[in-house]
């Protein structure tokens, strides 16, 4: 194993392509269980029983590029305000714009068309906070955002980092928690009292996130490389797991489905940096769009099928919605280009005002130092 010595790439077209395969595969496990929740067979979305680790796939990733871009300001306090304004930003400002959209269409149906609504949502206003601000166990129109809830926990954890060194006990207190938590669950010992967000804040799913920490400073600091045939069996071992793994055994996604998605991840980062592969342009412009396709699939789905079978056209649920996959990724491409980039560029060029203070000039007054201009490693952002 040899130290790296060549710059490491600003941006990763393989984690473009990760971010476009994981958002396929969840979108196409939704996919697989409207099929049997309706009755009808699954066909080639049967295979995509093991989609769901589309979602574990997604947190390695995130753990990787929070690193990768955040790193090198660790125990740098100046950083700390600009880095939350980008990743909460990069969060927020198409999720309220999605939930907007998907709000005005749910209440619609409710008038309307209620045999086409996706959810039985009540809008009660707490309850509507709690999803618009992604609080932990909240309930949404846009069932995958519990996900959002734990990238804007580690958000926070890496965040101390930025604020201290010494905060980095936190984080690896959690991490312990966390352990000993799944230790406890396994052997049935209460090594702690549990309390209210106990499983979120102790969660398996922290153990993804370090698996893409880890894999992003392996890589930075070493030059090593991955037999193929152990990146074909993590492959095997991704989609084999996924089908015989419940969803909500997290513990065991851990194993079957987080390292296998690191190794993948690894594999394809290294074969970029050797030169030897390159991506096809729609691939990764199906990365850019992974967030929007992520949000959006379950109310198309739903309502799509629903309308079909409404029609009394069953034969054509399957084919509809393949059609409907390739419509749908069309689409996230078009309002990443033309809606949510132009947004997030505005957003990233806006100086944060609070009551009339710049959040610069605050900072530049209390550490008395030069603040540089903003980069433009958002576009290496996770979702």
């Amino acid at each position: 194993m040899l130290v790296r010595s060549a710059p490491f790439p600003k941006t990763l077209d393989s984690i473009q392509a990760l971010r476009a395969i994981a958002a396929l595969l969840v979108t196409l496990f939704h996919l697989y269980i409207k099929m049997g929740q309706i009755h009808i067979p699954p066909s080639v979305f049967g295979y995509f029983k093991a989609g769901f680790g589309g979602v574990d796939l997604f947190f390695v990733i995130s753990g990787f590029v929070i690193t990768h871009t955040n790193a090198s300001k660790i125990a740098t306090p100046r950083y700390l305000l600009p880095y939350f304004k980008k990743r909460l930003v990069r969060i927020y400002a198409i999720y309220w714009l999605v939930f907007l959209l998907a709000s005005v269409g749910l209440l619609g149906l409710h008038a309307f068309a209620p045999s086409l609504q996706w959810i039985a949502y009540s809008f009660e206003p707490f309850t509507t906070l709690k999803a618009l601000f992604l609080v932990p166990a909240h309930e949404s129109i846009l069932p995958v955002t519990w996900t959002l809830s734990y990238e804007l926990y580690f958000y926070i954890l890496f965040g101390l980092m930025i604020l201290s060194p010494f905060l980095l006990i936190i984080p690896a207190l959690v991490l312990a928690a966390t352990v000993l938590s799944g230790l406890a669950r396994w052997t049935g010992l209460a090594l702690f009292p549990e309390f209210p967000f106990h499983d979120f804040l102790f969660s398996p799913f922290n153990l993804e996130f370090c698996f893409g920490v880890v894999g992003y400073l392996a890589l930075r600091r070493y030059r090593f490389s991955i037999p193929p045939v152990l990146t074909v069996v993590a492959l095997l071992v991704f989609f084999l797991a996924g089908n015989f793994i419940d969803p909500a055994d997290t513990w065991l996604r851990i194993g079957g489905l987080g390292l296998p998605a690191l190794v993948l991840l690894l594999s394809l980062v290294n074969l970029e940096l050797s030169g030897r592969f390159q991506y096809p342009d729609w691939v990764l412009k199906l990365g850019d769009a992974s967030y929007l396709l992520y949000l959006i699939h379950i109310p198309v789905i739903m309502v799509v099928t629903h309308i079909l079978l409404m029609k009394h056209h069953s034969e054509l649920v399957i084919l509809g919605n393949v059609v409907v996959l390739v419509g749908m990724s069309w689409f996230s491409w078009q309002l990443h280009r033309w809606v949510e980039k132009p947004v997030l560029n505005w957003i990233y060029a806006y100086r944060y005002r609070i009551f009339g203070f710049s959040y610069r000039a605050v900072v530049l007054a209390q550490l008395r130092v030069r603040i540089p201009k903003q980069s433009d490693d958002h576009k290496m952002i996770s979702h």
